[in-house]
């Protein structure tokens, strides 16, 4: 009876491991291989008639989304601010001096690309929304608790 037990249990557990892992496409597999040939901890997911991968590749955690045709259509990465380009990096200095940055969001659909930067200050948590161009704003504030 235990061995019974324990084979219908491995087999609920298998099945949900299945069912989480959608049917993609073979255009999808390939336009995913052949960007990201080092990906690690690969998931895939299925929502209306999109996938979405969420993986780590060279110490970044990527989420990607791809139509059925295996086409990109946008993209989140997630790292640390040593990462950012030189001028972005540069602006967040120049214009929040004191802050510390700790963390980076980068949002890219269709040929916008947006860095959501979080930094402190020692009272306070901020998320800095900025673009390659130059432009920041302030997008959150948040209050520390000490």
């Amino acid at each position: 009876m235990k061995k019974l037990a324990l084979l219908l249990f491995a087999a609920l557990l298998s099945a949900g491991v299945y069912a989480n892992n959608p049917n993609v496409t073979e255009k999808v597999l390939k336009a995913f291989n052949e960007t990201f040939s080092n990906a690690e901890n690969v998931s895939w997911h299925e929502v209306d008639g999109q996938y979405s991968v969420h993986f780590l590749q060279s110490d970044i955690r990527y989420i990607v989304y791809y139509n059925k045709r295996g086409s990109i259509i946008s993209s989140m990465r997630y790292y640390k601010p040593c990462l950012l380009p030189t001028n972005v990096l540069s602006i967040i200095k120049q214009q929040y001096p004191g802050m510390k940055p700790f963390g980076v969001t980068e949002i890219t659909s269709g040929g916008n690309m947006a860095y959501f930067i979080k930094v402190e200050d020692g009272n306070f948590w901020y998320t800095i929304k900025a673009d390659s161009y130059g432009g920041s704003e302030v997008y959150e504030k948040l209050k520390m608790q000490h």
